[in-house]
């Protein structure tokens, strides 16, 4: 992926990375001003055919810088808060997966010892539809998860994304200040709008690629969610996408005292 990979930052590291990314962004401004005050300067006393020139260089650089922060305000204006998405994932494991699973191991003949102490079709068919619902437990501990896995790396993408733009955009702003101070003399000017102009398409492009490269990333875990959707969506553990329970009549009617054979009668050593 182009100037993007999955990382992690601490909450202080991250709001760091914001705060730096507004920095450099006054920095833009403020170079600009700079710039285009130095360069009209310049326009005032060259020769009408370079002086011409210069503004042409100056009004392309303007529609750069335009969108230059029109991309950056889609970003910055919309930062994501990763540790939200950890937090969520975490609480998916601890609340709903680590419980499940600590049920399913319960959910067993020799844990529930039902056959110790009842005998009887009814009983039978309770011991019958345990492996089913230790499944479905398990089935909840394997989605929550892919939850939480695709949750953490959604978090990781958006440190990587951040670092990245924080890279590319001091990276413009060292070549923009060089270009700034070329362009104090007359002479420096309408190469030093040309050099801005360039400096300023490549990090456009650059901010673009590494969107698009974000993007993708996040592709990838939506297609997870997709399969982790269609695997719940399934019968295998969900029967008819609810609780798995006996269908057996036996387990309908297992009273105790009705008189009919499907009783629950408590085991005898004979």
């Amino acid at each position: 992926m182009v100037g993007f990979a999955p990382t992690v930052m601490s909450e202080g590291e991250f709001r760091a990375k914001l705060t730096k990314m507004e920095k450099l962004n006054n920095d833009v401004s403020k170079n600009c001003t700079t710039l285009f005050s130095r360069c009209n300067r310049a326009i005032s006393i060259l020769p009408p055919p370079l002086a011409q020139k210069l503004n042409n260089a100056l009004n392309k650089l303007n529609e750069l810088i335009k969108k230059f922060f029109e991309e950056i305000a889609k970003i910055f204006l919309n930062p994501g808060w990763p540790f939200g998405l950890m937090s969520a994932g975490n609480d998916w494991t601890a609340k709903v997966g680590g419980p499940a699973t600590q049920q399913a191991a319960k959910i067993n003949e020799e844990q529930m010892r039902i056959d110790n102490h009842w005998q009887g079709p009814a009983a039978e068919a309770y011991s019958k539809v345990l492996p089913s619902q230790k499944d479905a437990l398990n089935a909840i501990k394997t989605a929550t998860d892919a939850i939480d896995s695709n949750l953490q790396k959604t978090a990781y993408g958006i440190f990587g994304l951040w670092a990245a733009i924080v890279i590319a955009v001091a990276m413009f702003v060292a070549e923009l200040t060089a270009e700034t101070a070329a362009a104090a003399t007359v002479v420096g000017a309408p190469p030093a709008a040309a050099g801005a102009g360039a400096s300023t398409a490549k990090v456009v492009g650059l901010i673009t690629a590494i969107v698009a490269a974000f993007v993708a990333y996040v592709g990838t875990l939506v297609d997870s969610l997709t399969s982790l959707r269609q695997t719940l969506a399934s019968s295998a553990a969900f029967p008819g996408g609810k609780w798995p329970k006996s269908t057996t009549s036996d387990f309908s009617d297992g009273s105790i005292s009705d008189g009919d054979t499907t009783d629950w009668r408590i085991k005898t050593n004979d």
